[in-house]
């Protein structure tokens, strides 16, 4: 994960909605500097503004379209994916698990061998978005601690 601190100072066509698993994000483009990005989501529904200066955690630096999150440096507040959004993978197992279960039992062990591997790609695909949720939102608080408190000046 990679961070990086930034100032928009053009931003353009933000649209709220929502992405995989229903949860809220926003879509919009900036530019800062020579650098411009477009369909940039980030989580939730955070105020994006001209002007504003925000540490932004990358899964790969300098690609946007890896954005975990950020911390507004004015306010304070972070935009974040929760981890706990991903545990419809933990429902596929178990519900995997019963199906192949099933299988087996009607005599298709190979359709439920392949239930088997596809429960258990999604299970480790939550568990992968959980750990990299949690990381983001650690690494956002830590930058957000090193601010200067709101209303100094």
């Amino acid at each position: 994960m990679n961070e990086i601190t930034i100032t928009f100072d053009r931003v353009f066509d933000i649209v709220r909605g929502s992405r995989r698993n229903r949860v809220p994000c926003t879509v919009f483009g900036f530019q800062s500097g020579d650098v411009e990005e477009r369909s940039v989501a980030v989580p939730g529904s955070p105020r994006i503004e001209a002007g504003m200066t925000v540490t932004a955690v990358l899964e790969r630096p300098g690609d946007w379209q890896t954005l975990l999150g950020w911390v507004n440096h004015e306010t304070g507040e972070i935009a974040c994916r929760p981890a706990g959004s991903n545990f419809g993978g933990i429902g596929a197992v178990v519900l995997g698990g019963l199906w192949a279960y099933h299988l087996v039992g009607t005599n298709h062990p190979l359709a439920a061998a392949l239930v088997v591997v596809v429960s258990l790609a999604g299970f480790l695909g939550s568990i992968v978005a959980m750990r990299k949720a949690a990381g983001a939102r650690r690494l956002l608080e830590a930058a957000r601690a090193t601010l200067a408190p709101r209303g100094a000046g």
